[in-house]
């Protein structure tokens, strides 16, 4: 009796899980840039077939994060000026809409929970922890943006989010850039709390425009001094 295939939800499952590890690996530094993704070593070390590592390459190439080229397969992608300059434009773009969209369906609860989201990013500064601070930087974000109950824009930053992170930890390791990014995050909460949209928008727009231009500096005096 042949036996029956697997539920897709379960392969999709399994196809999620391949993508979160090699994209934690990839985010975390552990694989850099120009790094060779080997499918069969990956599927070892997970106890998987091949076929969802193979699925999971391809979705991390559409959110930016590894490049398949042929006769070498899945490379993780370098960090570049312009490749950071149109995520964050993107971001730009994205993220003060729906920062005034947000705000004008705001309960107190979608306030409580941005509160939160921003005491939970405060104690990991103080214990410093910077894995755990950029998972919480995105948690804030999201929180913040939530509210617009627009889950198609949400999912395309949410992409960008994990595109963006590899690039963020350039600029948020030293203690004074988090003690910055710290008081922004609290100034945006404030005026959100208020449901000032315009002020938000605003600290909001200057908050990542100021990463994004520190970011670009830094790619930019590598490629200049490589």
């Amino acid at each position: 009796m042949p036996t029956p295939p697997k539920p897709l939800l379960q392969r999709q499952t399994v196809t999620a899980m391949v993508a979160e590890y090699i994209a934690a690996k990839i985010i975390g530094g552990d694989y850099p840039g120009g790094h060779q993704i080997r499918q069969e070593a990956i599927a070892a070390e997970l106890g998987v077939s091949r076929i969802p590592v193979r699925e999971a390459l391809l979705q991390l190439e559409a959110e930016g994060l590894v490049v398949i080229r042929t006769h070498r397969g899945a490379v993780v992608s370098d960090l570049s000026a312009d490749d950071a300059i149109d995520l964050f434009d993107a971001r730009l773009l994205l993220e003060p809409f729906l920062v005034k969209k947000a705000i004008a369906r705001l309960s107190n609860q979608d306030i409580a929970n941005v509160e939160r989201a921003l005491r939970d990013y405060e104690a990991a500064i103080a214990r410093g922890d910077p894995k755990e601070l950029s998972r919480l930087n995105w948690a804030f974000h999201t929180a913040l943006l939530e509210p617009s109950m627009r889950p198609r824009s949400m999912a395309v930053l949410q992409t960008l989010y994990s595109s963006a992170d590899r690039y963020l930890r350039l600029q948020i390791e030293p203690l004074k850039a988090q003690t910055k990014a710290l008081q922004e995050h609290r100034d945006i909460f404030e005026a959100y709390r208020l449901r000032d949209a315009a002020e938000t928008s605003r600290l909001l727009k200057k908050h990542v425009a100021d990463a994004a231009e520190e970011i670009v500096s830094q790619l930019k005096r590598g490629e200049a001094a490589g």
